[in-house]
């Protein structure tokens, strides 16, 4: 990933981005009156508010601070307890990989070798808002939607729903948007005008809107995939230990998640090179697909005024005349391709010694969280790579229908190398791979997964349920290869 970029003078975000919103704690408590306590990310939010209150309390020497430093102390104890307890297990020989796996492992990821009830308040905004929100959603959809902030929101079932019309990732952005509060906290400054606020609304819902359309019916690198993806991220958003991100950096966190796989055409970065097609030599052969998603995202903003939400961010912006002030057009620009950057596959073991800083740092569970511009723009990068790779940390059905995705998907690369006379990339041979479908996904969560959420979890503790649930589908898949399933028998739950 851009290393070199995340450190250059350019791309540092002051301090008053990340306290950017205008409003104070008192005021933000006052709302947490009126919210709907039957939503989860809600209540999250108020959870978050309350721990800024505990910090507040703690700082006065009263009882309370003992009781928080207890509270971290648990946390990190749980957090390592959990580390301790899956170090030491090793790959034993009963457990070794298949060489394919193996050399997919090595050469795809490392670099050398709405309405829910009068109870709830839509922000004020554009007609293109209130038309969403204005669909009669059924009792299904209100249940799902409820789910929104949880790592258990399941977009397949949304994208069903008929009032969805296949538009998961516009309905759910805003949605989050609308009733997570991030519209409501995100300060009139951040705009160059703040009579646009309305104008930046209908725009950026268009933009999203135009995003999902370029998005192409594949298997698994789909308009679904971005959703599942940008609710991950809202969902770790959220959780306690980033109390501290920005209403602007959570809005950011969204739309990056939203177009960082768009325009995907179903065969990844090794088969571009392989075939040098056009947009492998445009790029260099250098994380093709990503610089592609970037590129194209920002045309679309661009060739039309009105997606261009960009254009009406401040180009002057400093919530404090004491701080030099910053341009949130380049700001927002450098973070999102940095983070789109960062999710090519073989950046996964710089990412890993980034977030392995970040612990060791131990400023994002200090007072004011995250000051640092690369620190912040690493923790970013590791988050978006989190939730890219997430599928095995949820529930079963949910982990075993994007695995059965992806595969149909290298399977189809496979047999287009075949066709075009190039050498079947690891795990797209269709043969081998229907006969060893558990051994792949041992394989991917052993190397990939399990060390990237176990680490992840020292950060935010909240991410150690996402590693039990990983355990479970470990578990799921080592009775599989027992069993000696194939394809189908390995999916089968998913028909019944």
């Amino acid at each position: 990933m851009g290393h070199s970029s995340s450190k250059s003078a350019e791309s540092v975000c002051p301090t008053d981005i990340r306290h950017a919103s205008s409003e104070t704690e008192e005021s933000r408590a006052d709302k947490s009156d009126k919210l709907h306590v039957g939503h989860k990310s809600q209540m999250k939010r108020i959870c978050r508010i309350l721990q800024s209150k505990l910090q507040e309390l703690s700082r006065s020497g009263g009882s309370r601070a003992e009781l928080q430093e207890c509270e971290d102390f648990a946390r990190q104890m749980e957090a390592l307890l959990d580390l301790q307890t899956s170090r030491g297990r090793g790959v034993s020989k009963e457990h070794a990989l298949p060489q394919e796996v193996k050399e997919w492992l090595v050469n795809q990821w490392t670099e050398g070798s709405f309405r829910l009830g009068e109870e709830l308040s839509p922000i004020r905004g554009t007609a293109t808002l209130r038309a969403t929100q204005s669909v009669p959603f059924n009792d299904e959809l209100k249940d799902l939607l409820n789910l929104v902030g949880t790592p258990d929101v399941d977009v397949v079932a949304v994208q069903k729903q008929p009032e969805v019309a296949g538009n998961v990732i516009t309905v759910l952005f805003v949605y989050t948007l609308s009733y997570g509060g991030v519209f409501d906290q995100l300060p009139v400054e951040c705009l160059s005008d703040s009579s646009t606020g309305e104008i930046f609304q209908d725009r950026l819902v268009k933009f999203v809107s135009a995003i999902e359309g370029a998005y192409q019916d594949m298997p698994y690198h789909n308009n679904m995939h971005a959703a599942d993806v940008a609710m991950m991220m809202h969902s770790f958003c959220l959780t306690s230990n980033m109390s501290w991100i920005s209403p602007l950096d959570h809005l950011l966190s969204l739309i990056t998640a939203v177009i960082h796989d768009v325009g995907h055409d179903g065969v990844n970065n090794m088969f571009h090179v392989k075939a040098q097609s056009p947009v492998a030599l445009r790029y260099n052969d250098r994380s093709v697909l990503e610089n592609m998603h970037c590129a194209l995202a920002f045309e679309l903003m661009k060739e039309n005024e009105e997606t261009n939400w960009l254009s009406l961010m401040n180009t002057s912006f400093a919530m404090d005349p004491k701080e030099k002030p910053t341009d949130l057009r380049q700001y927002l620009r450098r973070a999102a391709i940095e983070m789109v950057l960062a999710t090519d596959p073989t950046k996964h073991n710089a990412l890993m010694d980034d977030l392995k800083a970040l612990i060791q740092a131990k400023s994002i569970q200090a007072e004011g969280g995250l000051s640092d511009a690369k620190q912040k723009q690493d923790a970013f990068n590791v988050l978006l790579h989190a939730a890219d790779v997430s599928n095995a940390t949820r529930k079963l059905p949910i982990a075993l229908y994007w695995s059965r995705q992806v595969l149909l998907e290298f399977w189809a690369q496979g047999d287009h190398e075949r066709s075009l006379g190039l050498e079947v990339s690891p795990l797209c041979d269709r043969a081998s791979g229907m006969a060893s479908v558990p051994q792949g996904q041992i394989g991917f969560i052993g190397f990939i997964v399990r060390p990237l959420y176990q680490q992840l979890g020292l950060l935010l503790p909240e991410i150690l349920q996402a590693v039990e649930q990983l355990k479970k589908t470990e578990a799921y898949w080592q009775q599989k290869k027992e069993d000696n399933a194939n394809f189908l028998e390995s999916f089968a739950i998913l028909d019944q």
